[in-house]
């Protein structure tokens, strides 16, 4: 596959230049860009045989949607989408954000049914074209990046 050997090709030019990082190369975009698109290939990837995924690994896809920063920028956003969209009522403990994520999967692990209302949100997301508007304290607007994962996880 085209995507694995773009990968394969881009792990191969960040061992190369790690060389130049040593003396103030700045490589964090790059190895930023790599993780997204090893998240974007394995999303891909189980979109046609989505029904014969693990649950591990249907889990981690979900820890994945949740530590995306551009969809919740802060620990609260993540709460209060939890919250109002999956009715966990989940309380904030000034956890921190792995902490958090880690305690939500814990929860949908032990409640299967979270993983059908977190479908059907995503569902609704796609089908209503007024996507609500999750917003940080500096009104960064992130619905565009929730449209996108409601499109990549409508089938898990």
């Amino acid at each position: 596959m085209i995507l694995d050997e773009n990968l394969e090709n881009l792990e191969k030019t960040l061992k190369k230049l790690s060389v130049y990082e040593r003396q103030g190369l700045d490589l964090s975009y790059l190895k930023s860009f790599i993780k997204n698109y090893k998240t974007f290939i394995t999303i891909n990837n189980i979109q046609p045989d989505y029904i014969d995924m693990t649950e591990n690994k249907k889990l981690s896809i979900i820890k994945t949607f949740l530590e995306d920063k551009k969809v919740f920028p802060r620990i609260t956003d993540i709460i209060e989408f939890v919250n109002n969209e999956l009715y966990l009522n989940f309380k904030s403990q000034n956890a921190s954000r792995e902490a958090t994520i880690q305690r939500i999967i814990k929860r949908i692990e032990k409640n299967p049914e979270i993983k059908t209302k977190l479908k059907n949100v995503l569902q609704d997301i796609l089908n209503n074209s007024n996507t609500r508007n999750y917003k940080s304290n500096n009104n960064f607007s992130n619905s565009d990046d929730l449209f996108k994962w409601a499109e990549m996880l409508k089938d898990i």
